[in-house]
């Protein structure tokens, strides 16, 4: 499990979304009952907070802000997480909260950089109902975070429906068998921590797995190959389509891809 990590924002009884999964998920593993792990900020998440912060001697109002976040990851400090039915597979690790995004390695090689995958859940948002390309108004049809084909490899048909287990299950198994192979034979790969990873894992789940070495990628391809570190976050930003009506959504994108790649891990 790694960190909960809150930008001027906080959780409270009604938030939805992947960093309440992961809020509760870590309420889950300090041996607290948050309810089902759904996403969903009710009344058993603010029952299983106010414990945890009456048990840390906080003022235990049931809210998650930056007092009760460092208190949460404080208590996870070299926790060891014991995967369950409800986690990815084969992902046990020691915890370490050195960093904020600290993150851990899943999928059934225990490859899968999974703080990529929360960035990727993160932008994609989860739908559960098959729709359309919102460029071409047809396909490709496009289901829970953003993934075109069925585990067999088929295409979804509009109409068609998944649960968010399935959701989970196709994306990470997406992410192993499609995504990471060609990121592994990007020379410096094996260099880089699970931050640095994860940040491209996301930046290839948006644009493409076999972006290095591409023509339209050579800036990005020139940075990863000589290591210059200094100019990734300018590189990232490059590939925002400027101009264009997702330009916005882009840009805080490649500057949370970038913001990843550059947290250390300790």
């Amino acid at each position: 499990m790694s960190e909960l990590y809150l930008i001027n924002e906080i959780l409270k009884k009604g938030s939805q979304g992947s960093k309440v999964e992961q809020l509760q998920r870590i309420l889950t593993d300090l041996k607290f009952n948050p309810g089902q792990i759904d996403g969903d900020f009710g009344n058993k998440t603010v029952a299983a907070v106010q414990q945890f912060q009456q048990q840390q001697g906080l003022i235990a109002d049931g809210v998650v802000g930056e007092i009760t976040q460092n208190a949460l990851n404080k208590s996870l400090k070299n926790f060891i997480v014991t995967p369950n039915k409800s986690q990815e597979p084969a992902v046990v690790q020691e915890i370490s909260l050195n960093t904020n995004l600290t993150g851990l390695y899943g999928g059934s090689s225990g490859k899968v950089p999974l703080p990529g995958v929360a960035l990727i859940k993160e932008f994609e948002g989860l739908f559960l109902k098959a729709y359309p390309d919102p460029l071409s108004g047809g396909k490709p049809i496009t289901i829970g975070w953003g993934t075109t084909r069925k585990k067999d490899g088929s295409e979804w048909k509009l109409g068609e429906t998944i649960t968010k287990a399935e959701a989970e299950e196709i994306l990470i198994l997406q992410l192993e068998t499609k995504y990471l192979p060609p990121l592994t034979k990007i020379p410096v790969w094996n260099e880089l921590n699970v931050n640095q990873q994860g940040a491209l894992l996301s930046f290839a789940y948006n644009l493409g797995a076999n972006f290095y070495g591409s023509s339209n990628f050579q800036s990005m391809t020139r940075v990863l190959r000589d290591k210059k570190w200094d100019e990734i976050e300018t590189t990232f930003l490059k590939y925002r389509n400027p101009g264009s009506n997702v330009e916005a959504g882009l840009k805080r994108r490649r500057q949370a891809e970038a913001k990843l790649f550059l947290t250390p891990i300790s």
